[in-house]
């Protein structure tokens, strides 16, 4: 958008006059919008628009009689689908615009900024890309019509693109095939020898497989130890004051916030979105909605959101995953940089300001910066607060840990800030990994790229429900698993891609994650077998054919994993200032049984339906309910001074 002439034609008054002159906009508020277009060093419409003080339409109708073009209505004069072409999909996207009719030689381009798709066929041309035609002529219209028109009209192959492009592109990544042949015998291979391991030396094979898994579980808790000291001063280091960019520096911003039956706790997300602290003309924010969650397109629509808010359905189909959405979503991002936001997040305002600084501060390498999560309804019951214990020791200790190691971070899902560019080379998330993020954290490290640890807490829900829990738990298991067999279809691509301490700690943090929740209840189940069996504690240390190291070894893992995870849980919860937690972090040996069920469930789900994506309600916390009750008594559109007769402007389909 711009409040400057199309091919030199003399414009008689700005874009403010005509605002005001047409009762559009008041003399204050048009005062009170060049004050913030000079803050956030954008076109005066962009601040209009953002502030609510017109609705898109009259807006895009002003600024088309102000530069002597014609207004389209695209809802209400649907252009002409034949001059569509899918092999131009990719200039539209880049032009933000969509062409309307012929006229003679000309093809007419409705665009909410002729400038810029003026710009973008003269740097598509430089470049020997292809463009439409060689003569174009220009209509405005609203930027959300452009963007339901080319979702409506290649809804097809935008989602042949989300769905499919990593697995065409870069099939060795994609965890769609599952196992590859060579993994399976292997597997097999190492299934046959146990089993005739078992039936030819039992007690050797017992010493040699609880050998092996103790070496693993020790480098593990090696790292957790180290986590605690190294956790400590890389948080230190992040908290030292750094100024934030000024408002005019700042990037357009893209916040995409995949959302499935969330339709109670839109509300809150609302909230939370404007409480940001960036300038609104430059948020460019997606509500991923799936077509068919009729309640939450439906909520989304009732809540008045602001214009810088843009809905984007996409259209049913298999597999039903986050990361299929936010791939969808991609395609029409706007920023430089972008953030995935759970439904129930409420990011801390200044956190995309921090990222921005952060990003600036660091190389090119760096492409992704993980903001720590924890929970607001830590104190709920004892299931809540086992679940904060363990958040903040993995994101306040282990991954700053693993960060400062120089190996790979798996990402969480959630308030994971990207640079675009990176972001789309890589191919993007996995739609068939049900934990996306950890999977697209390794390929980043793989290409070379770094993440690193953001100094901003984003707020989340516990789950408070064991159900509930379960079904988000076994699904992040699963992903792991999937990122595991996936990135181990070449393990020496993997080692030298990675280096040896990167290719460790894939080892530890990926299969780690998965085979210490697998183990946990077989080491229980071994200890109690052999005190039946012998009677007591001491006849079982002593027993014949048990060598006494090794009874010294599990005794020392076991003994040694309890305390340096309650001293990790301990200094963690310290760290954020949750020091009623501490007496609960003794009681974590009972939580262990817990993730070893979630483990044993993933393993069943990834036999049986493997890109199934387990639903996590949200919203039923006292705490969420509470914040809705809230909301509902002071109405959030009012408390925050939303127009709602200005509000975005969607399809009634």
């Amino acid at each position: 958008m711009a409040d400057r002439p199309v091919a030199g034609d003399t414009l008689r008054q700005p874009l403010g006059a005509v605002l005001r002159d047409a009762g559009l906009i008041s003399e204050q508020q048009l005062v009170q919008a060049l004050d913030a277009a000079a803050a956030w060093d954008v076109p005066l419409g962009q601040a209009v628009l953002a502030l609510g003080f017109v609705s898109p339409q009259a807006l895009y109708g002003a600024l088309a009689r102000h530069l002597h073009l014609p207004f389209i209505d695209v809802l209400k004069t649907p252009p002409d689908t034949r001059l569509f072409k899918a092999e131009h999909l990719d200039f539209y996207q880049a032009a933000e615009a969509i062409p309307i009719r012929r006229e003679g030689t000309r093809l007419v381009l409705a665009t909410p900024d002729p400038l810029m798709a003026a710009r973008v066929i003269a740097e598509r041309r430089a470049l020997g890309l292809a463009v439409p035609e060689d003569e174009f002529g220009f209509a405005i219209t609203a930027r959300l019509d452009v963007l339901w028109t080319l979702q409506r009209q290649f809804e097809t192959v935008l989602q042949h693109r989300a769905q499919l492009t990593l697995d065409e592109r870069q099939p060795e990544f994609s965890a769609r095939s599952g196992l590859t042949p060579a993994q399976g015998m292997v597997f097999g291979v190492i299934a046959m020898a146990v089993l005739i391991g078992v039936m030819a030396a039992p007690g050797l094979t017992a010493v040699v497989v609880n050998t092996v898994l103790g070496l693993f579980f020790l480098a593990f808790l090696i790292l957790r130890g180290v986590s605690i000291p190294v956790g400590l001063a890389a948080q230190a280091l992040r908290q030292r004051d750094h100024d934030l960019p000024e408002d005019q520096d700042l990037p357009v911003y893209t916040i995409l916030v995949p959302l499935y039956q969330e339709a109670e706790v839109l509300p809150l997300l609302a909230r939370a979105l404007r409480r940001l602290d960036y300038p609104r003309a430059k948020l460019d924010i997606k509500l991923i909605l799936e077509a068919d969650d009729r309640d939450t397109v439906a909520m989304a629509k009732q809540l008045g959101l602001e214009t810088y808010v843009e809905l984007v359905l996409v259209p049913p189909s298999q597999p039903r995953t986050k990361p299929k959405a936010c791939n969808y979503a991609l395609q029409f991002a706007r920023g430089d940089y972008v953030v995935i936001f759970d439904a129930e997040d409420q990011p801390e305002p200044q956190q995309l300001k921090k990222a921005v600084a952060m990003f600036a501060r660091a190389g090119p390498e760096i492409a992704c910066l993980q903001a720590p999560l924890t929970y607001f309804n830590a104190s709920e019951n004892w299931l809540t607060r086992q679940f904060t214990i363990e958040f903040n020791m993995w994101f306040d200790l282990l991954l700053p840990t693993i960060e400062r190691l120089g190996m790979p971070i798996p990402l969480g899902g959630t308030s994971t800030h990207f640079r675009i560019e990176p972001l789309r080379e890589v191919g993007a998330w996995d739609p068939y990994n049900v934990t996306e993020d950890a999977d697209l954290g390794i390929r980043l490290a793989q290409r070379g790229y770094r993440c690193a640890i953001l100094d901003s807490t984003t707020y989340e829900e516990a789950n408070c429900e064991l159900g509930n829990w379960l079904r988000q738990r076994s699904r992040w298991l699963k992903g792991y698993a999937q990122t595991w067999m996936v990135h181990m279809r070449d393990p020496a691509g993997l080692w030298r891609s990675l280096g040896p301490t990167g290719f460790l700690g894939f080892q530890l943090m990926i299969g780690g994650s998965l085979i210490s929740a697998l183990a946990h209840p077989l080491v229980w189940i071994a200890a109690a077998v052999g005190l039946m069996l012998n009677g007591s504690a001491l006849a079982l240390m002593t027993a014949p054919g048990v060598p006494m190291l090794l009874i010294l070894f599990n005794m020392t893992l076991l003994t040694g994993g309890y305390l340096v995870s309650v001293a990790a849980g301990i200094v963690a919860v310290r760290q954020r200032a949750n020091r009623d937690l501490i007496p609960y972090v003794f009681s974590i040996i009972f939580y262990w049984p817990l993730l070893s069920a979630g483990a044993y469930l993933a393993m069943w789900q990834l036999a049986t339906k493997p890109h199934y994506w387990e639903k996590t309600r949200h919203a039923i916390s006292r705490a969420s309910r509470a914040q809705l009750a809230q909301l509902a008594r002071h109405s959030a559109l009012q408390e925050d001074g939303v127009d709602t007769d200005q509000a975005v402007r969607v399809p009634a389909d």
